[in-house]
């Protein structure tokens, strides 16, 4: 095991978080032994180093007393400090979330800043052995995927946490005979918070059957972290071969995630990043074998299963645009870009079969036109047929999925649909023999 020194960390830093001996660190300090112990370790090792403090008014005067311990050794120390108050109690209450949650997004986010203004290069944080231990004891009981189980990392992002190889014991022992100031949190005492459970009666029971749990849990977190990293890089290659990313779509074939040995875990990672949860992909799992149609939701987002794939796009909003096109409109931009032009017809005239360049009988085509999504009763009469039909059932005749239904684009005269663009005329403004002058409309759909 590995002694805590100045050498030590600085041998950490460089060889398991990459850090330069000329980077500039802000160093998180709370007051506790982990965090002031981190503070003089750095300041030792000639860091270039700043300190950024967060109180955040839990704890009365408690919390007060911590900001002084650090504004003290910090001025003992010549390190810049900075100090940020939060009301985490109201942000918790805003957000819907726990105290503890509020905390850390508050601080991490205060964090980042400071490196942003002060060019600073790492947030380095005192977190050791035994909190690693601990979130995966709580992982554990609260249910989590390989990533959960490996432990907290060295360095993710701009965090680095060289202390990881170090138990809370030794880091107190190190605090004591360097004589270092440090204060005890009152609240980490509290059974009531669940890390506080695991940390003073469960994991004494732990040790009591193996004296040396905390070694074994080490060895144990660094073989999960080298499965982590292998399940990683299968995922991104299940991620390369079978999603497609188009139009601000993701589209995953049906039959690829059906046939996969491990697909409930590849679809759970390749959904994770936009917030589907573990119930919603085994939900989406089971609709694998079922009827086309069915959709899923997490924030902001809505997942598809469509006949041969499914697709992912932004939740979509109640869509109201309806956009005006006037007589003398020759070209329009947007929603729809798109080219106007009115002419007398000729005995030599040919009218289009491209969907996107069409061609209608003027005189019936009654202006303004009108830019529109589909609505649910729309009908038509499609071109070569004599009858109505339900745009939802042209749709599914077609195999249109309900995403590029949703899309796609209606023209509209007086009441009626004259042309879903990209796909249909409607027969009844169609150019005939009788027609003497036409209106050209050409689509840009690249």
């Amino acid at each position: 095991m590995k002694e805590l020194s100045v050498q030590s960390i600085r041998n950490i830093l460089m060889d398991n978080c990459g850090i330069g001996s000329n980077d500039r660190l802000l160093v998180t300090v709370s007051g506790g032994a982990d965090s002031m112990a981190l503070l003089y370790l750095l300041k030792e090792a000639g860091y270039e180093i700043e300190v950024a403090h967060c109180n955040f008014h839990l704890r009365g005067t408690e919390s007060d007393g911590d900001q002084q311990l650090v504004e003290k050794e910090c001025d003992a120390l010549n390190v810049p400090l900075h100090v940020n108050h939060f009301n985490t109690t109201e942000v918790a209450s805003e957000k819907g979330i726990s105290i503890e949650m509020a905390a850390r997004e508050l601080r991490y986010s205060w964090f980042e800043q400071m490196c942003d203004w002060h060019g600073l290069d790492w947030i380095v944080t005192g977190h050791h052995g035994d909190d690693m231990v601990e979130t995966f004891l709580l992982n554990l009981c609260r249910g989590t995927g390989i990533r959960g189980l490996s432990g907290i990392k060295a360095r993710k992002g701009r965090v680095i946490r060289p202390f990881l190889s170090f138990s809370r014991k030794e880091i107190e022992a190190y605090v004591k005979s360097h004589n270092i100031s440090y204060r005890d949190d009152s609240t980490n005492s509290d059974v009531r918070y669940i890390r506080n459970k695991i940390r003073h009666e469960i994991v004494p029971r732990f040790k009591e059957i193996n004296p040396s749990f905390f070694q074994t849990m080490q060895g144990n977190l660094d073989k999960l972290h080298e499965v982590e990293e292998l399940f990683e890089s299968e995922v991104e290659k299940a991620r390369s071969s079978m999603v497609v990313e188009e139009h601000g779509r993701v589209l995953i074939p049906v039959s690829s995630i059906r046939t996969h040995p491990q697909k409930k875990s590849i679809l759970f990672e390749v959904l994770r990043p936009y917030g589907f949860n573990a119930s919603v992909i085994q939900d989406i799992i089971k609709s694998l074998d079922g009827i086309p149609g069915k959709q899923f939701h997490a924030p902001g987002y809505r997942l598809i299963r469509d006949r041969y794939n499914l697709i992912l796009t932004q939740a979509r909003e109640v869509d109201a645009t309806r956009v005006v096109i006037d007589s003398d409109c020759q070209t329009l931009a947007e929603p729809v870009k798109m080219r106007l032009r009115c002419f007398d017809k000729t005995p030599d005239f040919k009218f289009s079969r491209d969907s996107y360049l069409v061609h209608f009988d003027a005189d019936v085509v009654d202006f303004p036109l009108y830019l529109r999504h589909w609505e649910q009763g729309d009908v038509f009469m499609p071109l070569g047929m004599k009858g109505f039909k339900k745009l939802s059932d042209f749709f599914i005749d077609i195999k249109l999925s309900v995403a590029d239904k949703e899309q796609a684009w209606l023209l509209q005269t007086g009441d009626d649909i004259a042309w879903i663009i990209g796909h249909r005329l409607d027969d009844r403004y169609k150019v005939t023999n009788r027609t003497k002058r036409v209106l050209e409309i050409a689509v840009d759909h690249q």
